[in-house]
């Protein structure tokens, strides 16, 4: 059993619990006001929050979180984002920023440097060796207990430090998560593959007139984190390098591909969420997928968790290409039990809906 906590930013009258086909009024208030369910989480894998006029959440896995669950509008959207935070002293831990210099692999940028925030979790001794996962946009992946970020962003952080308590709860593994800072402007370049090299850009490339994809340095940013940023954290951290994941979304979601593919053996799990595939003709990753050997690298080879949702047009841009990739990877070899997919037609392009997704990745990766 684990406790769930409903925030009611929304101000409705009745809130009730739905899971499975069972519906539940909402009574029991903690000392912050927020509304208090007591979840089977050995009984149901999910659970919405409804009023009495039927308006509702989107449906939130949760393992067996004991979190905060906050349904509120936000400027500029069309509907209600449903957020979780964390409700307990366990979810804590502390985030170190560093700025690393690097000339040779980061010479396309003026300060040849780049910000790195490293979330190391209350587990954290200096003796029992924490696995490590890269990730990128760390500008807005770690949240303090029961806050949103405080930088502008509309639909609060990733909170991975949720997320990783949950983790740390099921499975026992110690994770430590090693954020790239990616809101400048050099974003689009170092998050893609450099078009001269890698194959075809896609109509949709071409058709934002605010984005430059005519060049990339995808290569340089992921020598940078293997070269330099990895002895670092080895050095830093007492980390162990049998498990090292990479992940992010849209623009991170492409890179975090390419990386987990581009050298065998680095990486075990990549987490691709609402990937930009779609920027390049699928004939530019088949070109790229030729040269891989994925069936001689069998035992090398990441596990892979694709997730798109389509509930903007932004998702639904995405969402062609990411179910296709699958497809195309199996066709050149790569193991269809490597690859796992999650699609959500409701969920649109924001951190709320990558946030929600994290403990699915999790439960499949281990």
């Amino acid at each position: 059993m684990a406790n769930i906590y409903f925030k009611n930013s929304c101000a409705w009258t009745n809130v009730y619990a739905l899971v499975g086909n069972d519906k539940f009024l909402l009574t029991e208030r903690d000392a912050q006001g927020d509304l208090i369910f007591d979840f089977d989480n050995s009984k149901y894998a999910s659970i919405y929050f409804e009023n009495e006029l039927g308006e509702k959440t989107g449906a939130v896995y949760l393992g067996a979180f004991s979190i905060g669950i906050d349904y509120k509008k936000n400027e500029g959207m069309d509907k209600n984002l449903t957020y979780l935070f964390a409700k307990n002293v366990e979810c804590t831990g502390r985030v170190d920023n560093f700025v690393l210099r690097d000339e040779k692999n980061l010479s396309h940028r003026d300060d040849l440097s780049k910000k790195i925030s490293v979330f190391v979790p209350s587990t954290y001794d200096g003796v029992t060796p924490h696995d490590i996962l890269y990730f990128f946009d760390a500008q807005n992946l770690f949240g303090s207990a029961g806050h949103y970020t405080e930088n502008g962003d509309p639909y609060g952080s990733w909170q991975l430090d949720v997320v990783l308590s949950e983790i740390h709860r099921q499975y026992g593994k110690n994770i430590i998560v090693v954020g790239i800072d990616n809101a400048d402007k050099y974003r689009d370049q170092e998050l893609f593959m450099d078009p001269a090299n890698f194959g075809e850009l896609a109509p949709l490339a071409t058709a934002m007139p605010d984005e430059d994809y005519s060049r990339g340095h995808l290569e340089n940013l992921d020598d940078f984190m293997k070269q330099t940023l990895h002895p670092f954290i080895k050095e830093k951290y007492c980390v162990s390098e049998e498990n090292i994941g990479i992940g992010g979304a849209s623009m991170g979601g492409i890179a975090a591909f390419y990386c987990g593919l581009r050298e065998f053996g680095f990486y075990k799990y990549v987490l691709s969420y609402s990937p930009a595939y779609a920027l390049y003709e699928m004939s530019a990753f088949e070109n790229w997928f030729k040269g891989k050997n994925f069936a001689e690298n069998c035992e090398k080879l990441p596990k892979i968790h694709i997730y798109c949702g389509e509930g903007d047009p932004l998702e639904r841009l995405l969402v062609g290409a990411s179910k296709e990739m699958k497809g195309t990877l199996v066709k050149f070899g790569y193991p269809a039990e490597k690859v796992f997919e999650t699609y959500d037609e409701e969920k649109p392009h924001n951190e709320e809906s990558w946030r929600l997704i994290l403990p699915q990745s999790f439960e499949y990766l281990l």
